[in-house]
């Protein structure tokens, strides 16, 4: 069998507290991404690629805060002034969270014999 699996991931050094009190709020239990290619090691997977696709993930994160303000308008008629803001200031703090290195986001492959 294979697994596939994308998920966010955190940073290899300390946590700042801001970055600390946000996986709390969110109930999340992160590991780095070289941690997780570990765990699914550990669970029995072989040939485990473990890959940090930060880049990737901040590179959508911009295109899409892009978009989204350029078309700020249509967007708020379609849902409305609060949805607009949560969701463009979700991804302001994503993409500091990157830029700090507190946040990261991973891609694993395994296989099961």
């Amino acid at each position: 069998g294979r697994v596939l699996i994308s998920d966010y991931c955190r940073g290899d050094q300390p946590q700042s507290d801001r970055f600390q009190a946000y996986v709390a709020s969110r109930g999340y239990h992160l590991l780095s991404p070289s941690q997780y290619g570990g765990v699914l090691t550990a669970a029995g997977f072989a040939d485990v690629v473990a890959e940090d696709r930060t880049e990737h993930f901040t590179n959508v994160l911009e295109a899409e805060l892009a978009r989204t303000v350029a078309n700020r308008d249509e967007f708020i008629a379609q849902t409305s002034e609060k949805d607009y803001q949560d969701i463009v200031g979700g991804w302001e703090s994503k993409l500091t969270r990157c830029a700090d290195g507190d946040q990261k986001w991973g891609l694993f492959l395994g296989y099961k014999h």
